[in-house]
């Protein structure tokens, strides 16, 4: 498995905040995901049944792993982009070594504070 794109988020540090959050999340690494998890953060699953709502640490960190469920062979990072709480992040995942199976991510973020250290809300958008 190889995650790419990382390097492109520049000398931000909050920028590679969540530019890692999403490696550890293609990762399934659920101990890095709940170190910068905030302990009442807010999930929403946004797609076109509807929104999905999860609520706390272990519940939101529980879900994030579900997206996962099938590891992905590949993982791209196009961006990773904040201004002050606000943070977004987009890219995809290859499912399938042959390529055929791509699925494209758009994640928003609410950092708990001016600084990077935990996400307080995180919205995820799926076709």
């Amino acid at each position: 498995m190889t995650f790419t794109g990382t390097d492109s988020c520049g000398n931000s540090p909050k920028n590679m905040f969540v530019a890692r959050f999403e490696e550890n999340l293609f990762n399934s690494d659920r101990q890095a995901l709940a170190e910068v998890v905030a302990e009442d953060c807010i999930l929403q699953i946004v797609g076109s049944g509807g929104v999905e709502t999860s609520t706390g640490r272990d519940e939101v960190v529980g879900t994030l792993l579900k997206l996962t469920a099938t590891p992905p062979v590949a993982g791209h990072l196009e961006a990773a982009i904040t201004h002050g709480k606000a943070a977004a992040a987009w890219g995809q995942w290859e499912n399938s070594t042959d390529g055929e199976d791509i699925r494209h991510f758009s994640h928003t973020f609410w950092f708990r504070t001016n600084k990077a250290e935990e996400f307080a809300q995180i919205r995820a958008f799926r076709s």
